[in-house]
């Protein structure tokens, strides 16, 4: 038969103290927070990211968006119209997620032009004609509207041929719109 006696003693005796919480690391405290700051500064959270809208053009771009934009009070170019100038920042990629350019890094700026003038490829005027100043939009552009059957070829040094774009591809974009300007009169 057993004892009863160990059984009371693991019982009456005090238990060893618990360790105290891990104290994080400098590290860890600074994943934590920017983790907790990109939840609250999504829009509805977390949960905003699994309830996208989804969208069609009438000439085949899909799009949703990752944040709208918003008119301000007097802005009164708010949505790009024909004419209108625009200056937008865009990251572009190629159908297997690679990114073939960018208007963000060193010695890069955001890319200004007028709206409508076909400076900037149809599949990014068909998808900007509803965004508002400040919006992001993702954009996946077929290639009628991109770069076509040519794609972009690139010469290099030893005289080949690369492409940069292949031909028939379809594209990403992420596009911010970061100002919209009535032309002057």
């Amino acid at each position: 038969m057993l004892s009863p006696l160990p059984l009371l003693a693991a019982l009456l005796l005090p238990s060893p103290p618990t360790p105290p919480p891990r104290a994080l690391g400098r590290r860890d405290a600074i994943l934590s927070g920017a983790s907790l700051a990109a939840l609250a500064a999504a829009p509805g959270g977390a949960l905003a990211a699994t309830q996208r809208k989804f969208y069609v053009t009438d000439g085949g771009v899909k799009y949703f968006d990752l944040q709208e934009g918003e008119c301000k009070l007097f802005n009164v170019a708010c949505t790009p119209r024909r004419g209108d100038l625009v200056k937008i920042k865009y990251k572009a990629f190629l159908s297997n997620g690679k990114m073939f350019d960018s208007s963000e890094g060193p010695g890069r700026k955001p890319l200004a032009a007028k709206f409508g003038s076909g400076v900037l490829l149809p599949g990014w005027e068909e998808a900007m004609e509803t965004m508002k100043e400040g919006g992001t939009r993702v954009i996946q552009v077929p290639p009628k509207l991109a770069y076509g059957e040519k794609g972009v070829r690139i010469e290099t040094k030893d005289g080949s041929v690369e492409y940069l774009v292949p031909p028939n591809e379809t594209l990403q974009f992420e596009l911010t719109l970061l100002q919209v300007a009535a032309p002057p009169p």
